[in-house]
């Protein structure tokens, strides 16, 4: 849930939501999600989802999902530190008979370092503002080696004193062994299942565009909205799990109610 750090870092730096004379407040959010089951899958399931953002001292913690970030360093509009993100894997029971019969893939949890940029702001009106975000990790569980890397350009501006629109446009990719454990059909999983025999190998895995509207109900709390559209790419893509059994278009939506402190 990358894209959620862009929600956090502008709902707590958007003047026309903070508190007056506060600063950044701090908030708590969680909320329900539908998501595809798994990587590639054309069927969804209900999850609960958390955010939040709280500041000890000079140090940023913000819960993002499946994953937790530590912003160290705060200074002429760039923002880095550290993070880890649990990485679903592949059960046996992901709503689709014929994937079922391939071997399962394990979970993982990535960590990494991440920058935000916040890039402009007045572009349109005083209070809107352009982000730019990268991040660079490793599964340090030992499933996965290589790099997972993801970037995101947000644009975020008011709508009014009480409502945030925040557009995300996003692009991540995956190592070889991620690639290959969910996207790869192996001889074995061809025999089991029908499906052709099939490599998957890393790149770019996806191309997305999220809209968040977050909607102030009083002066603490919020409910926001979030729906999300991903693209998989190049042999994410083309993989028969995906073709035939899937979908490489991925939608993500939920809603939430948060409250500020």
């Amino acid at each position: 849930m990358f894209r959620l750090a862009i929600l956090i870092a502008a709902l707590a730096t958007t003047p026309a939501l903070a508190q007056d004379g506060e600063g950044a407040p701090n908030f708590i959010a969680g909320g329900v999600a539908a998501i595809p089951e798994s990587p590639g899958a054309d069927s969804y399931r209900f999850i609960p989802f958390a955010a939040g953002r709280v500041r000890l001292g000079s140090v940023v913690l913000q819960a993002e999902g499946p994953g937790l970030s530590a912003g160290f360093v705060n200074q002429n509009g760039i923002e880095a530190g550290a993070y880890f993100r649990y990485y679903g894997g592949r059960d046996d029971d992901t709503g689709d008979a014929v994937v079922d019969l391939l071997p399962e893939a394990d979970n993982a949890i990535v960590t990494g370092g991440f920058v935000r940029y916040l890039a402009a702001e007045g572009l349109l009106n005083p209070h809107d503002r352009v982000y730019f975000s990268g991040r660079l990790g490793m599964d340090v569980t030992g499933e996965y080696s290589g790099v997972f890397w993801s970037g995101s350009a947000a644009y975020a501006t008011p709508l009014s004193r009480s409502t945030l629109f925040i557009a995300n446009l996003s692009v991540s990719g995956s190592p070889d062994d991620y690639a290959d454990a969910l996207f790869s059909v192996t001889p074995n999983g061809s025999a089991a299942s029908g499906l052709p025999v099939y490599t998957a190998q890393s790149g770019v895995q996806d191309i997305g565009l999220t809209l968040f509207l977050d909607q102030l109900v009083t002066d603490d709390w919020s409910v926001t909205g979030i729906f999300g559209i991903s693209r998989l790419q190049g042999d994410f893509a083309d993989s028969p799990i995906v073709t035939i059994r899937g979908d490489d278009m991925q939608y993500f939506a939920g809603i939430g109610l948060g409250r500020r402190f």
